[in-house]
Order: C-alpha cells, then sequence, then structure tokens
C-alpha cells in the first residue's frame, strides 16, 4: 500500500520542486484529505482519487493557498526585521494585512495563477483572506 501511495503521490506532485519537509507535509495533508473524503462517501475504501481530477485540484489549490499564506507571514517578518534598522521606518505599525492584501492582488495579475477550471481559481480568491 505505502508503495503505491508513493507512486500515486509522485505522479500528483510532478516535477514541483519543494524541500523534504514540504514534501512530508503535503503527503500527510493529502492522506487526511483522502480519509475525509471517504468519511464523506466521495471515495470508496481503498479508492484513490484521478490524479488529474476534480478532487485532487481542489487540494492542489488548497495547498497553493497555504503555501502563499506561509510566503505572506514570512515577507511579513522579513519587512518588520528590516524596519528595526531603517531610520524612516522605525516605530510604524505592522502591516501583515497590507502585505497579503498586495500578494493577493500580485497573485490576480502580477503572477496569476493557473487551474483546470475558473471555479478553482474563484475558490482560491474568495475562499478565505491570505493571511
Amino acid at each position: 500500500m505505502k508503495k503505491n501511495f508513493d507512486k500515486y503521490f509522485n505522479e500528483i506532485i510532478g516535477t514541483l520542486q519543494i524541500t523534504k519537509v514540504e514534501r512530508k507535509r503535503y503527503e500527510e495533508s493529502l492522506k487526511n484529505t483522502i480519509t475525509r473524503w471517504r468519511i464523506k462517501g466521495l471515495l470508496g475504501e481503498d479508492e484513490l482519487p484521478d490524479t488529474g481530477g476534480k478532487l485532487i485540484w481542489e487540494w492542489k489549490m488548497s495547498q497553493d493557498k497555504e503555501m502563499v499564506i506561509q510566503m505572506v507571514n514570512s515577507v511579513s517578518k522579513r519587512i518588520f526585521n528590516y524596519r528595526r534598522k531603517i531610520f524612516g521606518l522605525k516605530d510604524t505599525g505592522q502591516n501583515k494585512s497590507y502585505i497579503a492584501h498586495m500578494v493577493n492582488e500580485m497573485m490576480k495579475e502580477g503572477m496569476p495563477i493557473f487551474y483546470p477550471t475558473p471555479e478553482l481559481i474563484d475558490r482560491f480568491f474568495t475562499g478565505g483572506e491570505i493571511e
């Protein structure tokens, strides 16, 4: 079972360049998500969803959203650390919500995302804030 899942997971991830820690996090997330789908009756007991199907693309979109949230947190922390060192920015408020807004806009126009259906793109942006 483990070997089959590894092959299945590799087919889903493809050539995505992620660290070992991210890979393990994605793998655990997919296993948990498949378990939820089985509980909800969307999958049979030993069934795995089609690697290019709607369920997997929804999972991929949710992982992208998590990665973007992680990116916003990282950028926000980095700006905060630099702000301490720049005279003109010293004693200014935290700008995490502004950074999240700008990343959201960048994802719409300057760095657009592509999914097989427009519905997934809409859900990426309307499924909650990026923060």
